[in-house]
């Protein structure tokens, strides 16, 4: 936590505009990585890439909305998804009525920073340093889309997605948008965007197959709109099932991860992202490989 607070600071000198940490598996969690970054820095946007509905009643989000948002200075976005069945199904929880859960988790939050009741009376105790806080949806297929084209500040779009995604998506958020009465340009689309880069591009590629493997054995809503054959993406949740990280990442192939991160030497990476933003990504959110899967690198030689 200390070293995220650190590079926090480094990317806001680096003129960085909007620092979002994420809660999708057992990492950190969002709310306190969160404050550590607002603690860290002064002008970014803080935003949480995102917490979830299930795991949290809706009441308290809106306290720790409020909450973060005083200690950011008015800087903070509230990123929520509903995740992966795997990952709640592993805290006992059942992926039920994800757009339900979402719309109330919303609705509960903005009504509680305006000063009015959200369920069952619940009131905050102390006046919120905005009554709107932007909230962006973490979500990927199209209902969902559509619910953050009717009721979301922004988009969040999921990593390790094609960029053919991009425009399909950005169409069914803006329809909806428009269908709600609203200004389809007022929806911030977010793109979260898996990055590898290394002077030596196969280099690259290969430190990002341990990340692309997880996110294709263990979230099914990504991996359906991967554009990967259905029955390679079986096989690779049974391998993963069968023998881990090691054995489902034999089956990813190096142009998977080419249309799925943006993976090579640094020109490769800027122009990667340039075609992400061409499609529709108002704002890319770089998401470097993660250092500790490299951990898996030997395993995979084996």
């Amino acid at each position: 936590m200390p070293e995220m607070a650190r590079l926090a600071r480094h990317a806001e000198d680096l003129g960085i505009d909007s620092i979002w940490v994420t809660e999708t598996r057992f990492t950190r969690d969002a709310v306190t990585s969160a404050a550590a970054v607002a603690a860290a820095t002064s002008r970014v946007r803080v935003a949480t890439a995102v917490i979830n509905p299930y795991t949290r009643g809706d009441v308290l989000t809106a306290v720790t909305t409020a909450s973060l948002d005083e200690l950011a200075g008015g800087r903070f976005v509230l990123g929520i998804g509903p995740g992966s069945p795997d990952v709640l199904a592993r805290q006992g929880i059942a992926f039920e009525r994800p757009l339900g859960r979402l719309r109330a988790c919303v609705e509960t939050v903005r009504a509680m920073l305006r000063g009015e009741p959200g369920p069952d009376g619940a009131t905050l105790d102390f006046v919120p340093l905005r009554a709107e806080v932007p909230i962006h949806l973490g979500v990927t297929g199209p209902r969902a889309l559509a619910l953050a084209g009717e009721i979301a500040d922004g988009v969040l779009l999921n990593g390790f997605l094609p960029v053919e995604y991009v425009p399909r998506a950005a169409a069914s958020i803006r329809a909806a948008a428009l269908a709600a009465g609203r200004d389809p340009g007022a929806v911030e689309i977010a793109g979260s965007t898996a990055v590898s880069v290394d002077d030596d591009p196969a280099r690259a590629i290969w430190l990002a197959r341990p990340m692309v493997t997880t996110y294709l054995a263990l979230f099914p809503n990504i991996a359906r709109e991967s554009g990967i054959d259905p029955d390679r993406l079986l096989a690779i949740v049974a391998a993963w099932r069968a023998g881990g990280l090691a054995r489902a990442a034999r089956l990813v192939q190096d142009e998977d991860i080419r249309r799925l991160a943006c993976a090579g030497a640094p020109e490769e990476v800027r122009h990667a992202l340039a075609v992400r933003r061409a499609a529709g990504v108002d704002l890319p959110v770089i998401s470097f490989v993660d250092p500790a899967m490299h951990r898996h690198l030997a395993a995979l030689a084996g």
